[in-house]
């Protein structure tokens, strides 16, 4: 009863709410090379940014297996959310995808709408730049 109480008391006069928040969603990367041969040892960052300040929230390192695949587990969690002038707190996600010898591949996607949960990528022979540290 004390929980409910509480919970009523911080919808009512604060204007917050409980919300159950996507941090990073469940995902899977293919990494191919131009000829569609799966390269292992890429390595694959997933980055969580969030709005309205654009800030990264979590990153994530995972190299490929010899399938050129990256698998990315689901973070969820229940957050009180405050409303306020700015808006709510909303999660995007982007791809950053490194191998020695390959042009580095990043996205740039400012919506959770826009992100690819199960991209195949395919590099091309060329510089590698290291991911950068904002990807948003």
């Amino acid at each position: 009863m004390k929980i409910i109480s509480v919970l009523l008391f911080c919808v009512l006069l604060s204007g917050c709410y409980p919300v159950y928040k996507t941090l990073q969603p469940r995902s899977n990367i293919l990494v191919v090379d131009e000829s569609g041969v799966p390269l292992q040892g890429a390595t694959v960052v997933l980055v969580s940014n969030a709005y309205p300040y654009g800030n990264e929230k979590t990153r994530m390192e995972v190299v490929t297996n010899y399938k050129g695949e990256a698998r990315f587990p689901s973070s969820k969690e229940w957050r009180m959310e405050v409303m306020v002038m700015h808006g709510m707190e909303v999660y995007y996600w982007n791809w950053c995808v490194t191998k020695k010898g390959y042009t580095t591949y990043v996205t740039h996607d400012g919506s959770s709408k826009d992100f690819d949960r199960k991209p195949t990528v395919k590099l091309s022979k060329g510089s590698t730049t290291k991911c950068p540290v904002k990807l948003y």
